[in-house]
């Protein structure tokens, strides 16, 4: 039982440091700026491949695509934000859940003790 409440202490914490300490807005800024590097990246991929350069580039190509669309729809629509508010939730729930726990154990104990 004590075993249970330090786990959910645990995730409390983690979803309290993620959800409390504006990793997501930086999160979030971070995934705005790899879409412009990595849509730049591609572009430049696509040029090199059409005007035939020598290498194989059209797994870039592709590669760079995809990563520039998931970081845009990562630091463009507000996921990281709400995520973060998820992590809040999830942050207030397991801490409720680890007291409860605790409380639970201590009464056990001190049953058996009185036994």
């Amino acid at each position: 039982m004590l075993a249970w409440a330090l786990v959910f202490l645990l995730i409390a914490f983690l979803a309290g440091i993620l959800g409390f300490t504006g990793i997501a807005l930086a999160a979030a800024a971070i995934a705005k700026i790899c879409f412009i590097v990595f849509l730049i990246m591609f572009i430049l991929s696509f040029f090199f491949y059409v005007t035939g350069i020598t290498f194989e580039l059209l797994t870039f190509v592709f590669v760079f695509f995809f990563i520039s669309i998931i970081a845009g729809i990562i630091g463009f629509t507000g996921i990281a934000l709400i995520a973060a508010g998820i992590a809040q939730v999830v942050f207030f729930i397991f801490f409720i859940m680890c007291v409860v726990t605790l409380i639970n154990y201590l009464m056990r104990r001190s049953n058996i003790d009185k036994h």
